[in-house]
């Protein structure tokens, strides 16, 4: 805290300096120049020659200070000194000073800084003519002094003061911040996977809320890991089935003497193997998606470019099924905010499902309007009931009907969607058959 208060402090003893400096200047030249007036009092022109009439007096009490040197002169108008010294700062200027007019200024005399009152004092109205100059100096020692005791003497008890009320809110913050010190005891002691609420009790009022949002992120982050844990343990088990269905063919395969049997237990372990290969390959995606959720970066994308190009890919498998796969478009260009690969691989499982549990036709749309872009995929097979729409979109959940598949398209398809910003829905035809998937893009800015 001292380090932090340290600059205030040089500047604080700055602007007490030049402002104690400023008015004991003030002061000084003010006494300087009443003994300026008072000398040019005693001038006096007789005969045409101007004369000073200064008493011995007079003259030690112009001269006399305990710490500052005086010094004085007079000269008359034919630049000729009729008191005092021979050696005087120069006037500033080129022009010198008209008659009437007094000026206080600085120099140096005999190596030392000095301040100069000088005043031309008008003959006119004598027998003389022009005017007779009048200066008085004296050396700044005193001044200093005086500039330096102002200084120390404001300086000083503020000093104090800031001190003694650093010291204060030091001990009040200590106080006051004992609470959250034991609140952070009990946070360090906790185990790493201790997502209880944060208690609220003996914590400061103030603390409440940030403890409160606090606990609200514990409970979402319990939450998430609860759901991770059931998503391992539910991919454990889809794993389980096919890999032990694997060894059972293959065990089966060994035991037979026939070569039938053999070739049928082969052909099951063939089946089994491509489910656990798509379902790994599903959890990859899966895991893949989840990650970029703090690394996506959101490109400007030509929506119909990119639905033309999964259709292209997917057109030879479609036809390979006996499946009719179409592509419509109302717009040339429909742009949206995304990652390209991302978005091809949502598209991809919504075809994938429709090859998997639609009819024998599948339609690709693209529409664009002001409120943003839509991808639609409609088939014409049996569609989804109603009830069951929206939980199709969990981990693992299959349709009743004997179609294998990993139970994780629409669980991808939906994730993806929620990285770009976008919401799925599922809905049947306009003459209540099949399926269509919609994907509702908002609009790239401007």
């Amino acid at each position: 805290m001292l380090s932090m208060m340290l600059p205030l402090f040089i500047l604080l003893w700055v602007i007490a300096h030049f402002a104690s400096q400023y008015f004991i200047n003030e002061a000084f030249d003010r006494s300087l120049v009443r003994r300026t007036y008072a000398l040019a009092d005693r001038v006096e022109v007789l005969r045409g020659e101007v004369q000073v009439d200064l008493p011995i007096a007079a003259r030690e009490l112009l001269l006399f200070d305990q710490e500052d040197l005086l010094f004085h002169r007079i000269i008359d108008p034919q630049a000729r000194v009729i008191e005092g010294e021979l050696n005087m700062p120069p006037l500033p200027g080129k022009k010198g000073i008209k008659p009437g007019q007094l000026i206080v200024y600085d120099g140096v005399k005999d190596g030392e800084k000095v301040r100069v009152a000088a005043f031309a004092l008008s003959l006119k109205g004598s027998s003389a003519t022009g005017a007779a100059l009048v200066q008085v100096g004296e050396t700044l020692s005193r001044r200093s002094a005086m500039a330096d005791r102002a200084t120390l003497a404001i300086v000083i008890p503020m000093l104090l003061m800031t001190l003694t009320a650093a010291a204060a809110i030091a001990y009040g913050v200590g106080r006051g911040l004992e609470p959250v010190s034991r609140l952070r005891d009990r946070l360090s002691a906790r185990q790493a996977f201790d997502l209880s609420p944060v208690p609220l009790e003996g914590t400061p009022a103030e603390l409440r809320p940030f403890l409160n949002e606090i606990n609200s992120l514990l409970q979402r982050l319990s939450e998430a890991v609860d759901a991770q844990s059931r998503f391992v343990a539910d991919a454990a088990h889809q794993l389980r089935t096919p890999i032990a269905g694997i060894r059972a063919q293959a065990e089966a395969a060994l035991a037979s003497a026939r070569h039938e049997n053999a070739h049928h237990a082969l052909a099951r372990i063939a089946q089994s193997t491509q489910t656990m290969g798509d379902l790994v390959q599903k959890l990859l995606i899966l895991a893949r998606v989840d990650a970029a959720e703090n690394t996506l970066r959101l490109n400007r994308l030509d929506g119909v470019e990119v639905v033309r190009e999964v259709a292209r890919e997917w057109a030879p498998r479609a036809l390979a099924k006996g499946v009719e796969i179409g592509f419509e478009m109302k717009d040339a260009e429909a742009w949206v905010m995304g990652d390209a690969q991302l978005l091809r691989e949502m598209l991809a499982n919504l075809i994938d499902n429709a090859l998997r549990y639609g009819g024998t036709r599948i339609t690709l749309t693209v529409r664009s309007s002001g409120q943003g872009v839509t991808w639609r995929v409609a088939d014409n097979g049996p569609g989804i009931p109603e009830p069951q729409r929206a939980a199709v979109f969990a981990p693992f959940h299959r349709l009743s009907g004997g179609v294998d598949g990993a139970g994780l398209g629409l669980t991808i398809v939906q994730r993806i969607a929620h990285l770009h910003g976008a919401v799925v829905s599922l809905e049947a035809s306009a003459d209540g058959t099949g399926l269509v998937a919609s994907v509702k893009f908002p609009p790239p800015p401007v």
